[in-house]
């Protein structure tokens, strides 16, 4: 007699329906909370956050569009250049901040994380990553 295996392997549909959909549903009401905890500031409020954050108020309620995850691919682009993203947080945060905020609204997501998959080596997302210029520049300072 064979022990009970109550890995997820055995819940195909757990893991390909239900899974995808949680984290769907989890994206999604986190952004609605980032919406609505924007739209609770006043005008003045809004603009001084924004200036904390050294954003203009337009990019914060386009970053408040996404969710906290928005910008996990390029910690793996990183990673796949051999640099260090905590390193890098550290040495040069306002640095890492503004290639998130690339990051997080751009718009070749799924490309970049197929790219990433089928081969990080691949110089294709040169062609298109918004922070292939900050991401070059470090590669070289890395190497100098």
């Amino acid at each position: 007699m064979q022990p009970k295996q109550t890995e997820s392997q055995n819940w195909p549909f757990l893991d390909n329906v239900i899974g995808p959909l949680a984290d769907w549903w989890r994206k999604h009401a986190e952004v609605r909370d980032n919406q609505a905890n924007l739209d609770a500031l006043g005008p003045d409020e809004l603009a001084r956050v924004a200036q904390d954050v050294g954003i203009p108020a337009s990019d914060l309620r386009k970053l408040a569009q996404h969710c906290s995850d928005a910008a996990d691919l390029l910690e793996y682009r990183i990673a796949s250049l051999g640099l260090s993203a905590s390193d890098l947080a550290h040495d040069a945060p306002a640095r890492l901040r503004d290639m998130e905020r690339l990051c997080t609204m751009c718009e070749h997501k799924g490309r970049c994380a197929r790219d990433l998959a089928a081969d990080a080596s691949d110089p294709i997302w040169r062609r298109y990553c918004p922070n292939e210029a900050a991401l070059t520049e470090l590669q070289r300072e890395a190497v100098g």
